[in-house]
């Protein structure tokens, strides 16, 4: 399992109603997908993790907070969740 996967599965557990989408790329496996957004209902703000491979460290980035490098799951959980305003 990716560390992204680790880190969506932990969210979605935590927060069932949160949606994740990947990056869509024009060119699959030659343009760079690894992006993931993620939203929550009712919130305006969306977080952003970037990563080309789907690994430790991710690039953390969103509407209203400065941009981040997040080094475990647990650390880019956490922001993650604070960013889009969770408890």
């Amino acid at each position: 399992m990716r560390d992204i996967d680790q880190i969506i599965a932990e969210l979605s557990q935590e927060h069932p109603e949160i949606a994740v989408r990947q990056l869509e790329v024009t060119h699959p496996g030659v343009d760079d997908d690894g992006i993931w957004f993620f939203t929550y209902p009712g919130r305006l703000e969306e977080v952003q993790l970037e990563s080309s491979s789907g690994a430790l460290p991710f690039l953390i980035e969103s509407n209203y907070a400065s941009v981040y490098s997040a080094r475990t799951v647990k650390d880019a959980v956490v922001q993650v969740a604070n960013r889009l305003g969770l408890p």
